[in-house]
């Protein structure tokens, strides 16, 4: 059994002999409190070995036991190893876990005493500490002669504390240390036990270890019985703040939330769930759980929904034209201070978009956000974490919350990837060489594979090189084993070996001319750049404008077309839906319109009513007959509304023919059109489009 630190000075006065709180309170440096409440934890130590807490009127505390069981506890205390080194950091964090273990203020004193440190290096950790406890809307007091104590929201307390856990436990660690119920573990080898296991114990303090197996069976039952599945990540982080917020209430402590906010979550089905499940609590621990408690516990479960791209009440959501412009402001204002044109990049908007819904819902939520490779990205990316950071202000400004670092984290890495791209869009060269033959060939073998960022157009003899200058305009590099010099073109002269020296000199030059460096293509390749550039506008198009209804009630069949385009007028308010309705009709389009065995219509038209792609899901609440493209009559749950303009781009009919054949041989796109969220529906387009562009 493991002794703290405190317990092991406690130990060794007692061993003296008989003494009162008070004075272990003094010789301690705490309050007679914290002496008190210490000691039922000591006293079940002192079980292991035999060894009993006794108390006496007129006497105190004094330790009973056999001198055989005395002896073990002193060759115990004496190999158990107190840290004395600690890094300001550790010692803060320890700092941190005392403050919020303890409500009574504590003395600087004490603080340097148990560190062994002067009070102004205490009062120095307090600044950082003041710091970090800043970010979680915490106050910390100090007051000359009282101490120093925190204040605050229950909510910041409860987020630092979540966020203490999840700084020095991975989510692997503590699902084993949850599900096994026991703290840290020190080694027989004292010197292996480290600060850092001290901070974890100290943590685990926080949260009885006796409520877990309880807690669990209590959840365990509840997601059986609702058929609620959750992962891992999400499973621990739920058992974690149920058993922070079991502790709190039975401290008296309990949380507020805004009753805009609670009200809202009221209407989940998740909220049904939470509610059960806190009765169930209730009888367990005995305590009082109120409505607040239930809507932490919803956000916990919706936001595990949120990270499974299934959906959400609609008060949370974000409609895809909002998301995609966000997105792109963030590629403008990163690529602003990074001197690139990140907007062209369709990957990385395509991944903010997908990744941005999700994220900003759980922020809205005001659930944490985790990220494992934070610490490495702040390490090893610092300038992109803070190009990141700027880049999200437009999102703060506009939601009201701060975005966490875990969140710019994930933000930087898209940036980055994005950067990666522009940075290894091959450069085009032309390679002269004295007879543009044989070794020439060689060479140029090497240089691709050394150097994958350049792009050999031609390779020539020195006397046809003016001819290949002409033939490629937009070539403005030429590799040269001849040397020369010229006032339009970039010459690097190497040796027909090309030695090391050569192979730096061209890379140097590369990475400088990538800065400035804008693709261009042959006339050849010209038009299907173009084409590909097209079907990445339009597929984003598509992405910003699309709509995914629920529950759409059609009163009258006749009426279907009139009613389904009011619906769409408040999504697309620049489109003229009295005109898509007029060309649905006068193409009759309605008729045979359903796909046979599928359930699913499609009402499709290129109409001058939108100047763009538009595309719709509209989800019956009652199924209607409508006729599919058989002849034969349908019941129909789920439309799909398609829209191109008069004189649609040739890549924009292609894109739409793919997404009707995908209904017919794609059962997964037939499935999530059916019964998928917004966010799976739009995934599931970019892999359909992206098909054609192979």
């Amino acid at each position: 059994m493991d002794f703290t630190p405190r317990e092991i000075d406690m130990l060794n006065i007692l061993l003296e002999g008989p003494t009162t709180t008070d004075n272990l309170a003094q010789n301690l440096n705490v309050s007679r409190r914290t002496v008190l409440r210490d000691i039922p934890s000591l006293s079940k130590k002192l079980k292991t070995f035999h060894i009993a807490l006794e108390t006496k009127s007129g006497v105190g505390i004094s330790l009973a036991g056999e001198s055989g069981n005395m002896k073990k506890l002193k060759e115990k205390l004496a190999s158990s190893h107190k840290p004395t080194k600690l890094s300001p950091k550790e010692r803060q964090h320890l700092i941190i876990l005392s403050l919020l273990e303890n409500k009574e203020p504590q003395k600087l004193l004490s603080f340097a005493m148990e560190y062994q440190v002067t009070e102004a290096t205490i009062s120095n950790d307090l600044d950082a500490c003041e710091h970090i406890f800043s970010k979680y809307n915490l106050k910390l007091m100090r007051r000359p002669g009282v101490g120093v104590w925190v204040e605050g929201p229950e909510k910041g307390i409860r987020q630092l504390v979540t966020e203490l856990f999840y700084k020095n436990f991975d989510e692997s660690q503590l699902i084993g240390i949850l599900k096994d119920k026991l703290p840290i573990k020190r080694d027989v080898q004292a010197a292996d036990y480290t600060i850092s296991d001290e901070i974890k114990n100290r943590l685990l303090k926080l949260v009885d270890a006796n409520l877990i197996e309880e807690i669990e069976q209590a959840l365990n039952e509840i997601l059986n019985e609702f058929r609620f599945p959750l992962a891992d990540s999400a499973y621990i982080g739920l058992i974690v703040h149920i058993a922070l917020a079991m502790e709190r209430l039975k401290s008296g402590e309990s949380i507020h939330m805004e009753n805009n906010i609670l009200s809202t979550l009221k209407n989940n089905d998740e909220f049904k769930l939470a509610e059960k499940l806190g009765t169930r609590l209730e009888k367990i621990f005995g305590i009082k759980i109120p409505e607040e408690e239930m809507g932490y516990i919803t956000m916990h479960l919706l936001g595990a929904k949120l990270r499974t791209s299934q959906g959400v009440n609609e008060f949370f959501a974000l409609d895809n034209f909002e998301v995609a412009h966000m997105a792109r402001e963030i590629l403008t204002q990163a690529g602003k201070e990074l001197g690139q044109d990140l907007t062209g990049d369709i990957i990385a908007l395509e991944g903010l978009i997908l990744h941005l819904k999700p994220a900003i819902s759980r922020l809205k939520l005001g659930l944490d956000i985790r990220n494992p490779l934070l610490p490495q990205l702040k390490q090893d990316y610092k300038e992109l974490m803070e190009v990141a950071g700027s880049s999200v202000k437009g999102i703060e400004r506009k939601y009201g919350f701060k975005v966490p670092e875990s969140e710019i984290g994930y933000i930087a890495l898209h940036i980055g990837a994005a950067l990666e791209r522009k940075r290894h869009k091959k450069v085009p060269v032309i390679l002269a060489c004295a007879s543009g033959i044989g070794s020439a060939q060689m060479l140029a073998s090497r240089l691709e594979k050394e150097l994958p960022q350049i792009n050999i157009i031609d390779v020539v003899s020195f006397l046809d090189l003016n001819e290949a200058i002409k033939k490629y305009p937009y070539v403005e590099t030429v590799v040269t084993t001849v040397p020369f010099e010229s006032d339009s073109m970039h010459v690097i002269h190497v040796s027909p070996l090309l030695d090391e020296a050569d192979v730096e000199k061209v890379r140097s030059h590369i990475e400088n001319f990538e800065k400035s460096f804008t693709p261009a293509f042959s006339p050849r390749e010209s038009t299907k750049g173009q084409g590909e550039d097209d079907k990445s506008q339009i597929i984003l198009d598509l992405i910003e404008s699309f709509v995914l209804k629920d529950h759409v009630v059609v009163n009258n069949k006749d009426k279907l077309l009139n009613q389904l385009m009011d619906m769409l007028k408040d999504d697309i308010p620049e489109a003229n839906f009295d005109k898509v309705a007029e060309d649905l009709k006068n193409r009759g389009r309605i008729g045979g319109c359903a796909v046979p065995g599928t359930s699913v219509a499609i009402l499709h038209t290129r109409t001058e009513g939108v100047d763009k792609g538009f595309l719709g899901v509209l989800r019956l609440k009652k199924s209607i007959p409508m006729e599919n493209m058989d002849g034969k009559m349908e019941n129909v749950e789920t439309i799909l509304i398609m829209l191109l303009p008069e004189k649609p781009q040739r890549e924009a009919v292609d894109i739409m023919g793919k997404i009707s054949v995908a209904l017919l041989d794609n059962s997964r796109w037939l499935r999530l059109l059916k019964e998928g969220s917004g966010t799976d529906v739009i995934k599931e387009l970019i892999r359909i489009t992206k098909k054609t562009e192979g």
